[in-house]
């Protein structure tokens, strides 16, 4: 746990998950699904749960950091709704790890990724940058095969890929006291 004060007015909570899955698993399209249903999209559970429904947000969302096994959760918040916005966005993970999500939102989180794969040949600096990525790895797939992978991804992948998450590091940025 890592807490900082700054003059500032919204406090910023980042937590960091290690995933135990990278680019190069065989799990990393159900981890794609998992963290779009969790955080990675306007379906997400973090925004339609943690910022819409509880507004313990001002933005809630999470990202993959693929070359690395991450996931981060930012958000910002209030400086006295920390323990909420925390207990929330872990109560969140608990719950997709448990496969307490719907078959509505785990299409969605499917169709998303999907879609933003089939869209990286739209842009040529997307798709640059998609590629040095995998140059740099040392993986071959493109952005289509790997669509095609993310399809098939099911509840249960979702959930064991879910299983592999541990929460590694929680990041508090508060305001200055007095």
């Amino acid at each position: 746990y890592v807490e900082e004060a700054m003059d500032v007015t919204q406090g910023k909570l980042t937590m960091g998950f290690r995933t135990g899955c990278d680019l190069l698993e065989e799990g990393y399209p159900a981890l794609m699904v998992a963290n779009a249903l969790f955080g990675g999209t306007t379906t997400s559970r973090l925004f339609l749960n943690v910022r819409e429904k509880l507004s313990l947000c001002y933005y809630a969302s999470s990202q993959l950091m693929k070359y690395k096994d991450l996931m981060l959760v930012s958000s910002g918040v209030e400086f006295d709704r920390f323990a909420a916005a925390r207990d929330e966005i872990l109560s969140q993970l608990d719950q997709c790890r448990r496969g307490d999500f719907t078959d509505q939102e785990l299409e969605s989180a499917r169709r998303s990724v999907v879609s933003g794969l089939r869209s990286i040949p739209d842009s040529q600096a997307r798709l640059e940058d998609y590629w040095l990525g995998q140059a740099v790895s040392g993986c071959g797939e493109d952005p289509a095969h790997l669509a095609r992978r993310v399809e098939g991804v099911t509840r249960e992948a979702v959930v064991t890929a879910l299983g592999g998450v541990a929460l590694d590091t929680i990041y508090f940025l508060k305001g200055k006291e007095g």
